[in-house]
């Protein structure tokens, strides 16, 4: 995955919320988390004066996924592309969102109403410890261990326990 797009640093991000985080209650404590933290206060001292890129923040399969975008804006060459770009867009020049990274993906577990601890706002009841699911992963290839050499000790007292009975004719032949 190559991401190109360049953004001034210092630059105020403008960030853009799915509508979720209006609807969702522990996603709007999540947003004003997200506000006090990827969001420049006007007028802070080493803030740019201007607007370049976009924070995407998205809920989808209980995660949110985290985008950053560079806002591109082009201008026609040309008087002919001009020209066509206004007729198209009513606009000489075009905006576009170019993802400039970086991305990522977060599975809130549980919210704490202090810093690290404290009455617990949200719990995730989906989520899953990783430690968890190795260990149900190695259980389930230890159990097939067992089944397999339980199946090996009955097919050996099975053997053991078919008589073969003797051929009267078997030494005819001797």
């Amino acid at each position: 995955l190559k991401m190109t797009g360049n953004c001034m640093k210092g630059s105020r991000p403008v960030l853009s919320f799915d509508k979720a985080f209006d609807t969702v209650d522990h996603l709007k404590l999540v947003k004003h988390l997200f506000v006090d933290v990827f969001g420049t206060p006007r007028g802070h001292p080493k803030s740019k004066p201007f607007v370049d890129r976009v924070m995407g923040f998205y809920y989808a399969d209980g995660k949110i996924w985290v985008r950053n975008y560079q806002i591109l804006e082009e201008t026609a060459t040309t008087a002919k592309e001009a020209h066509s770009q206004k007729k198209l867009t009513g606009h000489a020049h075009s905006t576009s969102l170019i993802e400039i990274g970086p991305r990522f993906v977060l599975n809130p577990i549980r919210i704490f109403r202090g810093s690290f601890g404290g009455q617990t706002l949200y719990v995730n009841e989906q989520f899953v410890n990783p430690n968890v699911a190795r260990s149900m992963e190695k259980r389930e290839q230890g159990d097939k261990y067992i089944r397999r050499k339980g199946d090996q000790r009955k097919r050996k007292n099975r053997d053991e326990s078919i008589v073969v009975p003797t051929d009267p004719l078997g030494d005819v032949f001797d």
